[in-house]
């Protein structure tokens, strides 16, 4: 009898399921992302090492559930994966959830809004002018100048930040928007304190065709607590533009940075930042070039011969239109004062790093 009982709730428990699925979808994605290098790289003087690195490797489920009159409920909970060692740091890589995650309503003529944690709207754009011949990751990722790096607390911007919330526009004859506002996290975080750390981040786009169009800027707001009193706010904007020209593609953007109040000193600071990008591309082969130059930081709390430069040469073949090789090579060259690390964050309070970085890399990507 037991037996029976159980047999008509399990029956019960996967009608229940089908009648949900009628209405909604579950997608299981994600990307297997790994290199071979041998890097010289960090912000004291090191060796050249050789490895196996994890370029972002992820799984993600996202699905819907269909409310009627055009309106959905979204969600998504991704994950990092180590491919290269297993490991579970902070970070991306073993722990649940900690990349692009959250729960929204999207609305077909009224656009999306979500909250969770999930990258700055400004990152939105990295897939117009940014290292596309590494899927926009790895060691040589631009982020490494562009937009300062991705930690808040040194100054940077391009940043995955938790407790957000944002909107989304519908895609209106090639143009959207996006903004987004976070709490942060952390002991200095808006949520944590009063008067603590939050950002606001938005961004505005043309794809129409061949052509792509975008800006975005963001402000980093009383970060005293979160950078240990480096800065107080900081603000950048960015014009970002790519092109199409039969099989090559010439892509660009020009930055500008400001930092406030460094170490309470009332001073600021400002930079510059500049990069070009081509691809070119012969039936399955893509061969690709990219250099991005920051200038040093300017202002009454400047810092001389503080830019770098970062080239990078790559050769791209697709074996499926889901999978890639690549061997690439990437070098980043910092002046005398100059803070920026190879494939990281630039190092805090802007304490200059080695001087010379570079790194050889044979990898291969597989999105499923």
């Amino acid at each position: 009898m037991k037996q029976r009982y159980l047999f008509i709730a399990c029956a019960a428990i996967g009608l229940s399921s089908l009648t949900y699925a009628d209405d909604s979808g579950v997608i299981i994605y994600g990307r297997m992302h790994g290199d071979i290098e041998s890097t010289r790289a960090g912000k004291t003087d090191m060796p050249s090492t050789g490895k196996v690195q994890n370029d972002t490797s992820r799984i993600g489920f996202k699905g819907y559930e269909d409310l009627g009159n055009n309106l959905k409920a979204v969600w998504q909970v991704e994950s990092g994966v180590a491919i290269d060692d297993g490991s579970a740091a902070p970070s991306s890589r073993g722990y649940w959830g900690t990349r692009e995650t959250y729960v929204g309503l999207s609305h077909a003529t009224l656009g999306t809004f979500k909250l969770g944690h999930f990258l700055v709207a400004a990152d939105d754009l990295h897939d117009i002018a940014g290292n596309n011949f590494q899927y926009w990751t790895g060691i040589s990722n631009d982020a490494t100048l562009w937009l300062n790096g991705g930690d808040i607390a040194t100054g940077g911007f391009d940043a995955r930040l938790g407790n957000s919330v944002s909107y989304q526009t519908p895609n209106i004859n090639g143009f959207s928007s996006r903004i987004q506002y976070s709490l942060t996290t952390g002991s200095g975080s808006k949520e944590a304190i009063s008067g603590g750390s939050s950002v606001i981040s938005a961004n505005a786009r043309y794809d129409s065709g061949p052509l792509h169009l975008g800006y975005a800027v963001q402000q980093n707001r009383d970060m005293q607590v979160t950078s240990s009193g480096f800065y107080q706010s900081g603000l950048a904007q960015f014009l970002a533009a790519g092109y199409v020209v039969g099989p090559l593609y010439l892509a660009g953007l020009f930055e500008h940075d400001n930092l406030n109040n460094i170490q309470s000193s009332g001073k600021d600071r400002s930079r510059n930042y500049g990069s070009l990008l081509a691809n070119y591309t012969i039936g399955r082969n893509i061969f690709s070039l990219q250099y991005g130059k920051a200038g040093s930081w300017s202002g009454d709390a400047g810092v001389g011969h503080s830019g770098a430069w970062l080239g990078s040469a790559a050769y791209n073949y697709k074996l499926s239109n889901s999978t890639q090789v690549y061997v690439l090579y990437t070098r980043l060259n910092n002046d005398i004062n100059g803070a920026y690390v190879l494939g990281g964050n630039p190092t805090a309070n802007a304490v200059p790093a080695m001087r010379n970085q570079h790194s050889v890399a044979l990898g291969m990507w597989k999105n499923f």
